[in-house]
């Protein structure tokens, strides 16, 4: 199937694509990685009049590593956290999923805020992120909020 028509922007930071976001919560979908949103474009199970790029974004697609944490931007892609050796060393039992998580084409593009953006119970990452008790930072129109993976995936 053909997917509807939207238009597309590529945001140019964070701070754009919220505003966009705001403008037209319902008619509004952020892409990155497009593994499980393209597909519902071209099935027309979802139909947007706005597609907002995100998966460029610096300040999502970095490891940080500090004293008490490792963070992780949601436009990481699998692939990439695969390859990071913050991850092996730190988080290993992300490696170990990501190392399970479709095949090498996928994991080139699929996001790890993705991942946990669609909640899949039958997925690798939110029952990793369960497992490693994470805290989910989620950016909005409202401000910043910590959310506990226990929280995040139950609602």
């Amino acid at each position: 199937m053909k997917s509807p028509a939207f238009d597309y922007v590529r945001a140019g930071s964070v701070a754009e694509a919220l505003a966009l976001l705001a403008a037209d919560p319902f008619g509004t979908k952020l892409l990155a990685g497009g593994q499980s949103l393209l597909p519902a474009l071209n099935f027309r199970l979802s139909a947007p009049s706005l597609l907002v790029d995100i998966g460029r974004l610096p300040e999502l697609t970095g490891i940080t590593l500090t004293d008490t944490a490792l963070r992780i931007g949601a436009a990481c892609t699998h692939a990439s956290l695969l390859a990071a050796p913050e991850i092996a060393r730190h988080a290993p039992l992300i490696a170990e999923a990501l190392a399970h998580v479709a095949h090498p084409a996928i994991r080139s593009r699929g996001t790890i805020g993705g991942s946990l953006a669609n909640a899949d119970p039958a997925a690798e990452l939110p029952a990793v992120m369960l497992a490693l008790d994470a805290t989910m930072i989620i950016e909005g129109a409202a401000g910043t909020s910590h959310i506990m993976a226990r929280d995040f995936f139950t609602g």
